[in-house]
């Protein structure tokens, strides 16, 4: 598989993609969840595109619907939830017209996923080896040496060559950080996938041990080609890491912009807000600015979800959904872009 890694140099700090195609286009994905109280719209018209070789952000408060997102492309939500998209078009493949079997196949092999909290996504009563094997078999048939060597090979490969010394431990007898190199290893590394899908890869991780589980995402990234969706609420993670960024809110993607873009000329009020409250050297000794009030459900509004809490919030923000607007290549979900409405 040809790389199509970012191009660093000193009159490009960030990087270019070498290749503006496509390998995932997400068009009006809405996903709901019934409950005994209703209905509940968790994503609501969410529409973007995955570059081959990019690494793209989805940043937002908790509960805004980023996960709901990477669940609802996976095809892996629960019984009780609705999702429709106008289509979810993976390396030209409709993801919403494939069998549950070929879905599956798909899972792990070409698309994998690096889910949250590390010690939860593995099983307590069975061993690390017999745990990666699982999934090595997945990939093949081996023998018990091939499989061996697969594992101490793979390990290796995120740093942790010490660790296949005790793989007849169990994940309680593993930090969180080695816990969530395996499964960065399982995910990356077995059937060396296209798109890698991160959610919260380094929450309850400390500074140290975030920085290196971010290098090996960017290492894979940079070696096998791979397209990456990194879910978080850290800024400081994507400006780290991403090429471009998706921020969402109450279940809509607001803004959406290349991440030099972002964080100098950012347009929405809540993205303005989010940076605004980021510690600065440049202001020390100044008090740390918040987002006045609460986040609400995005299923408790009909307009914009950000209006109880924009400081330019019009009359016609609480009762109209923005539409996407294009202001010079950020793609901003505002009515302060928008011509002022008839009348």
């Amino acid at each position: 598989m040809a790389s199509t890694a970012r191009v660093r140099g000193k009159d490009d700090p960030q990087g270019s993609l070498t290749s503006a195609e496509a390998i995932l286009t997400v068009d009006g994905l809405s996903t709901t969840f019934k409950t005994h109280d209703g209905p509940v719209p968790a994503v609501r018209d969410v529409s973007f595109e995955l570059r081959r070789g990019e690494f793209l952000g989805l940043v937002g408060e908790s509960g805004c619907g980023k996960s709901t997102v990477l669940m609802s492309i996976l095809r892996l939500l629960p019984e009780n939830a609705d999702m429709s998209a106008g289509s979810l078009d993976f390396d030209g493949s409709d993801l919403l017209g494939l069998s549950d079997e070929a879905i599956r196949r798909l899972r792990g092999r070409r698309i994998s996923l690096i889910p949250q909290r590390p010690m939860s996504s593995l099983s307590p009563v069975a061993t690390i080896e017999r745990q990666l094997k699982w999934y090595l078999q997945r990939d093949g048939a081996r023998n018990a040496q091939e499989l061996t060597e697969a594992i101490e090979s793979m390990l290796e490969r995120v740093g942790l060559r010490a660790a296949t010394e005790r793989l007849s431990g169990y994940p309680y007898q593993f930090s969180g950080g080695q816990l969530q190199r395996m499964l960065i290893a399982i995910a990356a590394l077995v059937g060396e996938p296209d798109v890698l899908m991160a959610d919260e890869p380094t929450t309850t991780l400390d500074v140290t041990v975030q920085a290196q589980v971010l290098s090996l995402l960017m290492e894979a990234r940079e070696r096998l080609g791979l397209s990456v969706i990194i879910v978080t609420h850290d800024l400081g993670v994507i400006a780290q890491t991403c090429d471009r960024v998706a921020v969402m809110y109450g279940g809509r993607l607001v803004e959406m912009a290349d991440v030099n873009t972002l964080f100098h000329e950012p347009r929405h009020p809540y993205t303005i807000a989010l940076l605004d409250s980021l510690p600065s050297r440049h202001r020390r000794g100044e008090p740390l600015t918040s987002i006045t009030g609460s986040a609400i459900g995005s299923n408790l509004l009909d307009g914009c979800p950000f209006a109880p809490r924009c400081p330019s919030v019009m009359d016609r923000c609480r009762t109209e959904v923005p539409e996407r607007q294009t202001v010079s290549d950020t793609v901003v979900r505002c009515h302060l872009y928008s011509e002022a409405p008839d009348g």
